[in-house]
């Protein structure tokens, strides 16, 4: 068994309870460790986009989980070290009996959609939350051009547009008001960000379909943020292509369905 480790960056007390969980697995597993994680434990560290492994744990929250997804190769369990960490299955206090789930097999290995992004014609990185094409200026409304494969479907003036896979509806898209989707679902979302009409809603688009956006009018300086990760500035008559990808995004789950961590990480947390 290959395991490797990745946490959020300059996190001390993350990079504490990568050493404890290395305490409790077999010594025989192997053992990688992110640049990040290994300057505090003194070991020798791997750059994570050269990390491939049978679990890779990410110790943060879900920006961690969601960098591990991007760069590395391998199935991610996140240990949330922070906020509501939906992407991160395991909290702090219940770290010593996941490891133990984890040391027994007794786990599952759920792949969610990752949107493939386009930007005139140039892919760039794989996202597993949402593409965002945001307004590069505060108070700058933007107009965006919207077509679901061949067919025009709004002109429509915002801060911005959320387009969002099924795990991805409970991150910004659920801030924005769009919809929870089921995960099994093969769908993306399309959720504007203070739309001009108030009248629009989100949309659910197929993810066999292509979501193309365009810019249009002039000084239309943008950016396209993927998973709050990586940034590309955009402009006007650009067009940003946005479909499902081949590739998926895996993650460890102990839970039985997509609603238990529904009710536990949003309904509990916002009662509490």
């Amino acid at each position: 068994m290959r395991i490797a480790f990745t946490i959020r960056r300059n996190c001390e007390r993350c990079a504490r309870v990568v050493s404890r969980i290395v305490e409790l697995i077999p010594e025989d597993w192997q053992k990688l460790y992110d640049k990040e994680c290994a300057k505090f434990l003194e070991v020798r560290g791997t750059d994570l986009e050269a990390i491939v492994a049978d679990i890779i744990i990410a110790v943060g929250g879900d920006g961690t989980a969601l960098r591990a997804t991007q760069m590395a190769k391998g199935p991610v369990l996140g240990i949330n070290m922070g906020g509501l960490g939906f992407l991160t299955e395991v909290e702090i206090g219940d770290v010593e009996k996941s490891i133990y789930k984890l040391i027994k097999g007794e786990y599952k290995i759920e792949k969610n959609m990752k949107l493939k992004v386009k930007i005139n014609g140039l892919e760039v990185l794989d996202c597993t939350n949402e593409a965002v094409i945001h307004t590069s200026k505060i108070a700058k409304i933007r107009k965006f051009n919207i077509y679901a494969g061949e067919n025009f479907l709004d002109s429509g003036s915002a801060d911005g547009i959320i387009v969002s896979t099924p795990i991805g509806s409970t991150s910004y898209n659920y801030s924005a008001g769009g919809p929870i989707i089921h995960p099994s679902l093969n769908v993306m979302v399309l959720t504007y960000l203070a739309p001009f009409r108030s009248r629009v809603r989100p949309m659910v688009i197929p993810a066999e379909q292509t979501i193309r956006i365009r810019l249009a009018g002039s000084g239309q300086e943008s950016i396209v943020i993927l998973d709050g990760q990586a940034e590309y500035p955009v402009n006007e008559n650009d067009e940003i292509e946005i479909t499902a990808s081949e590739n998926k995004a895996e993650f460890i789950t102990f839970r039985d369905s997509f609603y238990d961590k529904i009710r536990e990480k949003l309904i509990k947390h916002v009662v509490n």
